[in-house]
């Protein structure tokens, strides 16, 4: 089992919080990686760590976000070029809601430790 602790309510509209969250869930999601890239990931973990609703926006309104495969019930999606390069330019200030590095480690440290306001949720391996 993985746990994470999922945050409350997406903000809305988006803050460099809000995306630093996105940008988190992406490196949580494929493994808390240190550097994104376009691979795999679960769409049930990244609806709890972010939300179906912003999910949804990165996959169908975005295009940030494509859907590889499903293995059983469970979606997997990865991030686009676009995606990769949204997060990129985030992070580096550059984009329509910027964030920053430290940012986006302290929502990741949330996320895997719990934090005030957090709720822990375990995930089940695939079987694939």
């Amino acid at each position: 089992m993985t746990t994470f602790f999922a945050p409350s309510t997406y903000e809305n509209p988006l803050t460099a919080g809000g995306r630093a969250r996105t940008v988190a869930a992406f490196h949580l999601a494929q493994g808390n990686v240190d550097t994104l890239t376009n691979a795999d990931m679960r769409r049930d973990i990244l609806n709890v760590l972010m939300s179906p609703r912003a999910v949804g926006y990165w996959l169908n309104d975005k295009k940030w976000l494509e859907l590889v495969r499903k293995v059983g019930r469970v979606k997997i999606v990865r991030l686009t070029d676009a995606g990769l390069r949204t997060c990129a330019n985030s992070i580096a200030g550059g984009s329509e809601v910027p964030t920053t590095p430290e940012l986006v480690q302290t929502r990741r440290i949330q996320m895997l430790q719990g934090s005030h306001g957090h709720t822990p949720k375990s995930f089940a391996p695939l079987a694939e």
